[in-house]
């Protein structure tokens, strides 16, 4: 321990000792070496640790003992008056007592069977910048804590004016930052949108014809759909008599009459032949449209809240066939309408058929039919 303690002495020769705060950084430095060498030298040991504690606490108590003797026999020395400070009152030096040290009981014997790790190198703990040389005259503690305190006192507005800087810089990257998420907010949601961009639902399509390339006549045409009806057209059926219709093993034909009014409703379990449902054409029907091109119109109306692809083919006996139709229906009630031409002028002699399948997909939508109708040609 007489290392630790030579190295104390030391420290404080090369410091401000007058200055407690230097000393209590120094006695500090000091506890700090001794734990350090310690665990340096694996000492684990309670007692042992303890022992080496209150010996340092008590080598530290003794020298501020003896640091303050000193003090306050300097004290009681009026320093020498020069003559352009005849005038000037000498301040008194004021001990700091804010240093805690253990009662001498504590205090333990000097010797110790461990080393004191190594304490030599210790150095009192500096403050910043140059260091500056007392006079030759004993000038009291008081004075230099005053110079220091200006000293510090003439640092903290620029401490102020960066804290105002870095103020600014943040409150400038909130704004722009709150900026831009307002920016991305009103992109995102749509605000700058029409009310026809903003509208994301799905429109109804509106009735489609398509036809089909195969099995069909030179010259199969569809048409729109036809609003109202002359007295040119034929009706060729009509819910209220559906002794001419006849459903496939895999296809159901049912008369129904609710607020929608009279039809017949068609579902077909399969896309082939055996979910048609034919109706029957007469053959003075037949013998009417024989060498012409005439029209076909079918007034037909997909289940509500459903849309199907329903296909039209015809059998004219010996006039022959009028290929496949296919078309798009929802809800709405619409006329479906296709052109048939037919070169023959020989009338024939049986009746004809069209042929009608509610779902060319095959997943057994209905298709409700209301009237079908034909305009004979010219």
């Amino acid at each position: 321990m007489s290392g630790l303690e030579t190295a104390i002495r030391q420290a404080l020769e090369r410091s401000e000792r007058a200055n407690s705060e230097t000393r209590a950084r120094i006695y500090q430095s000091a506890r700090n070496a001794l734990e350090a060498g310690l665990k340096k030298q694996d000492v684990h040991d309670p007692d042992v640790i303890a022992q080496q504690r209150h010996r340092l606490e008590g080598v530290i108590h003794a020298i501020e003992l003896e640091e303050r003797a000193s003090l306050k026999a300097a004290a009681s020395v009026p320093p020498p008056v020069r003559a352009e400070t005849a005038n000037i009152p000498v301040p008194s030096a004021e001990l700091d007592h804010d240093i805690s040290m253990p009662s001498e009981r504590n205090a333990q014997p000097a010797d110790s069977p461990v080393a004191d790790g190594g304490l030599s190198g210790l150095r009192p703990e500096r403050r910043d910048g140059p260091r500056v040389a007392e006079p030759a005259s004993a000038e009291p503690v008081a004075g230099k804590r005053g110079r220091a305190a200006k000293g510090e006192a003439a640092a903290k507005p620029r401490r102020r004016k960066r804290g105002s800087f870095l103020s600014f810089v943040m409150v400038i990257t909130t704004l722009v930052a709150a900026a831009v998420m307002g920016a991305w907010w009103v992109e995102t949601s749509g605000l700058l949108k029409t009310a026809a961009e903003r509208d994301t639902s799905v429109a109804n399509p509106p009735s489609t014809v398509q036809s089909e390339d195969f099995d069909g006549a030179a010259g199969l045409k569809t048409l729109g759909p036809q609003a109202g009806f002359s007295g040119d057209w034929v009706d060729v059926f009509t819910p209220a008599d559906t002794s001419n219709v006849k459903a496939d093993s895999r296809a159901a034909a049912d008369p129904v009459g609710d607020e929608r009014g009279q039809r017949l409703r068609i579902t077909s379990a399969t896309a082939d032949a055996d979910g048609n449902v034919s109706i029957e054409i007469p053959a003075s029907v037949l013998e009417q449209i024989s060498g012409k091109t005439s029209t076909v119109a079918l007034s037909v109306q997909a289940d509500t809240g459903k849309q199907t692809q329903f296909s039209v083919e015809c059998d004219f006996s010996s006039l022959g066939d009028c290929g496949r139709h296919r078309f798009t229906v929802n809800e709405e009630k619409n006329d479906m309408l296709f052109k048939v031409t037919f070169d023959r002028s020989l009338a024939p002699s049986s009746p004809g058929r069209i042929l009608i399948n509610s779902d060319v997909t095959g997943t057994g939508n209905s298709l409700s039919v209301y009237a079908v109708r034909i305009l004979p040609g010219q």
